[in-house]
């Protein structure tokens, strides 16, 4: 995958299958303390700690007419070529929670890519699924509750 939009992409539609009505992305640009921190957080079915410790496997996957999986392994694979790190953890019936982090300044971080595609994609595509973007960059921070825009 070229940029990170499309891992996003790819861990979300993991939560949606998982059944998550409740997906919250997070991204922190902090170019102080050279990190680019990304976070997923889904209240989808969890994973049992055998799927679990396989999960960031690249030939794992739990999707029906499929060998091999590469989403997480390809996140993974990303954040140590930038000096960053990966942890997913996850409990049956409690949701899953995958953190990436890469060191913001190293030329082999890979770019964040169109965000705003990326959730309108997720938004429009999956309309009973309530999606929480938040992303800081310095003092500057974007939000995005799509239980709030219903509200409107």
């Amino acid at each position: 995958m070229k940029d990170l939009s499309l891992h996003i992409l790819d861990i979300v539609e993991n939560s949606i299958r998982a059944q998550a009505k409740r997906v919250e992305i997070s991204v922190v640009e902090d170019e102080e303390k050279d990190l680019l921190a990304l976070e997923i957080k889904d209240d989808g079915k969890g994973m049992a700690q055998e799927i679990l410790n396989q999960a960031a496997g690249p030939f794992f996957t739990t999707k029906a007419g499929r060998r091999i999986g590469m989403g997480l392994a390809l996140l993974a694979q990303a954040t140590k070529e930038a000096n960053g790190n990966f942890e997913i953890s996850s409990a049956p019936g409690g949701g899953t929670r995958i953190e990436a982090t890469f060191r913001y300044s190293h030329p082999d971080r890979k770019p964040l890519g169109d965000i705003p595609v990326t959730l309108e994609t997720l938004i429009a595509g999956n309309p009973g699924v309530d999606f929480l973007y938040e992303h800081r960059r310095g003092t500057e921070a974007t939000r995005l509750d799509t239980r709030e825009v219903v509200k409107l």
